[in-house]
């Protein structure tokens, strides 16, 4: 997340046990979505129990209404790869991060145009010398960091799980498929993320994605420089039309014309990454631009 603004699963099994607690999300996918789910990360069967038993405590909480109730709020945004992050801060602290089916995130993204939950995170602040983190799941998957969102000499550390398919496994800190879904459109083929070119053009035709989904996602604060706004304006516009000729293509199962399209998406981003990067008035906040872009795409710093 920036200060700005705050895969699938390799076991069948797993999207067995986990698709009754997460039914609402779940329903809004298409078959192609569905069979993605036999592609990623693997994690082990205890891991995928206790998954599914978030899931499955959390599938109450799958409306705005229901979260606010039970002491959530939201937060930033939508954030791309991420969703909009829905806070209980009362749990945000170390020594609660121990009941595995209470998270103080609920992330929520637009599946088959509904507010869906998609997943949970678990998050407190942290000295920066404090290295040791509660162990959640079987596997201990590594947790991540914002250190820009902590006060001074503390780090905020977070845990994210996916109920939807993720091609970076169920903890990763970011999920591609989001923009892709709230486009309207399928997940991209996750048994093709193991090749690095595929994969690149996914994450960037992702975020030139999000760009039309909501334009305040990455960086709003930009938009009124003109210079970023003219580029941003005509590549927005290049997206819009680009999104009929994707799905058209996923519709035919056309996988040669889904990746022509989906590399001009990935160029549009290109274009429009090069113009916030050569807004920047500092090198340090091109630093800052940099890195943020490096998160959306798939590198947490988890550790």
């Amino acid at each position: 997340m920036s200060s700005t603004r705050f895969a699938a699963l390799r076991a069948i099994g797993f999207a067995v046990v986990v698709s009754s607690a997460a039914a609402p999300a779940l329903a809004q996918m298409s078959g192609h979505d569905m069979a993605a789910m036999d592609h990623s990360t693997a994690v082990s069967s205890k891991a995928q129990k206790e998954i599914a038993g978030v899931a499955k405590a959390t599938s109450s909480l799958g409306t705005s209404a229901a979260a606010t109730s039970a002491g959530y709020q939201p937060v930033f945004g939508w954030i791309p790869t991420m969703g909009v992050h829905w806070v209980d801060r009362s749990r945000m602290v170390k020594d609660k991060q121990s009941d595995v089916t209470a998270p103080d995130n609920l992330m929520f993204s637009r599946i088959g145009g509904k507010d869906s939950l998609v997943g949970a995170a678990w998050a407190y602040f942290a000295p920066v010398a404090d290295s040791t983190r509660p162990h959640l799941f079987d596997g201990s998957p590594p947790w991540h960091e914002h250190q820009n969102l902590a006060p001074p000499g503390q780090t905020l550390v977070m845990l994210h799980v996916w109920f939807v398919p993720s091609p970076d496994g169920p903890f990763a800190g970011t999920n591609p498929n989001l923009p892709f879904w709230a486009a309207g459109l399928d997940a991209p083929d996750a048994s093709r993320m193991r090749d690095a070119a595929f994969s690149s053009r996914v994450r960037r035709a992702s975020l030139a994605l999000s760009e039309v989904i909501d334009t305040a996602a990455i960086f709003a604060n930009l938009e009124s420089r003109p210079a970023v706004r003219a580029v941003l304006v005509a590549r927005r516009d290049s997206v819009r039309a680009l999104i009929p000729q994707l799905l058209a293509a996923e519709k035919a199962k056309n996988s040669a014309e889904w990746d022509r399209v989906a590399e001009r998406l990935a160029a549009q981003w290109d274009a429009m990454q090069t113009a916030y990067y050569d807004s920047a008035l500092t090198p340090a906040g091109k630093e800052r631009m940099e890195r943020f872009v490096a998160m959306l795409m798939g590198q947490h710093g988890e550790r």
